[in-house]
């Protein structure tokens, strides 16, 4: 008996998102999958700013995919939105013994198209999350990820004390890096807009941030760091988001410091002081967590392994998220919940996951 699922579709690239994206119905025979393929069935899939540059073109570009076991029928290649999901394993091929049914996998790779309700894999492009829960398991991929890579791969003799300083710091990123701090004794500086309610501020500090500063006082040209850090080390900087905040983000560092970029959502434009690059002998870097899991996939599944292992003993929280729900054979195509969750996210209602019913 053949599996009916749906996708979110697209054929060629461009900027006019609401027309770009389809529904494509397919059909799933499971006596069909080859030996070592999964047939697997979404649970809950989010949307990510990554996403919407992926269906701009020329960042991250996907391939062409097969949704069922019989060829698509757009002429056209075939384009899977979605980088990131969790998925319940169905059925396993012959050669493909290591998951077994019921298991909770994700994709090791970017560009797998998780944005459908059933999916067909190879077994060696899955990563098993058995203990997480399907909240957990939608987003540890991106988010946790990012976090938990910035932190080891760029500073490996953190002291106890240390300070990381980041804007962007309402952000689920900035969040898992306050709470990953905290668990080696580093302690966190989140840099966010102005107008943030006292009830935000004391949010951030729950999931571990020491200091939480404005925009308008980070940016002030009489702004000291000191008063903050009592002459503490800022050996890292987080910058998330190519704003205004980025010079002072390295004027911030303290000797041998490393500014960090993994955003560029507020601009293509990174400025600050080449006087203070020297002076110090400050590093800039970029982190760009596609390129790592394609340059050390076991890098990928590592870091997994240890998140999966902070969540499960509880040194680690979920970070909350807006929740869409979309049921096969519903009412509502599936291109058109995801395009509530996009509308959503531009609207500055924070991450939106969808979940299949």
């Amino acid at each position: 008996m053949s599996i009916e699922g749906s996708a979110v579709t697209y054929t060629e690239y461009g900027t006019d998102i609401p027309k770009l994206l389809h529904t494509t119905n397919f059909k799933i025979n499971p006596d069909a999958i080859k030996s070592n393929q999964i047939l697997l069935k979404a649970l809950a899939t989010p949307l990510n700013p990554a996403d919407l540059s992926q269906l701009r073109g020329g960042y991250n570009d996907s391939p062409d995919i097969q949704l069922g076991t019989e060829p698509n029928k757009e002429k056209k290649p075939l384009h899977v939105g979605g980088n990131e999901g969790v998925y319940k394993v169905v059925k396993s091929g012959s050669d493909a013994s290591q998951f077994k049914e019921g298991d909770l996998v994700i994709p090791k790779l970017p560009s797998f198209g998780t944005w459908r309700s059933y999916a067909i894999a190879e077994a060696d492009n899955l990563i098993n999350v058995n203990g997480l829960t399907v909240e957990q398991a939608a987003t540890i991929s991106i988010n946790p990820a990012t976090a938990y890579q910035l932190l080891n791969n760029y500073i490996s003799d953190w002291k106890s004390g240390d300070y990381v300083i980041q804007n962007s710091g309402t952000s689920q990123v900035s969040r898992y890096v306050s709470q990953l701090g905290k668990l080696r004794g580093i302690k966190t500086i989140s840099v966010v807009r102005d107008g943030k309610s006292q009830q935000e501020i004391d949010e951030l500090k729950q999931f571990g941030a020491e200091h939480v500063i404005s925009h308008s006082e980070f940016n002030d040209e009489n702004f000291d760091i000191s008063k903050y850090t009592k002459g503490g080390n800022v050996r890292l900087a987080l910058n998330g988001s190519c704003d205004s905040t980025v010079a002072n983000l390295v004027k911030s560092l303290s000797n041998k410091g490393q500014l960090v970029s993994y955003g560029f959502l507020g601009g293509a434009d990174i400025k600050y002081s080449a006087q203070q690059q020297f002076a110090k002998d400050l590093i800039t870097r970029r982190f760009w967590l596609t390129a790592n899991t394609y340059a050390d996939p076991q890098g990928k599944v590592d870091t997994i392994k240890h998140l999966v292992e902070l969540y499960g003993t509880g040194k680690i929280k979920d970070v909350p998220y807006n929740k869409l729900h979309y049921k096969q054979g519903g009412s509502e195509e599936i291109s058109k919940e995801l395009l509530q969750g996009l509308s959503n996210f531009k609207n500055g209602k924070g991450k939106q996951v969808l979940f299949y019913d």
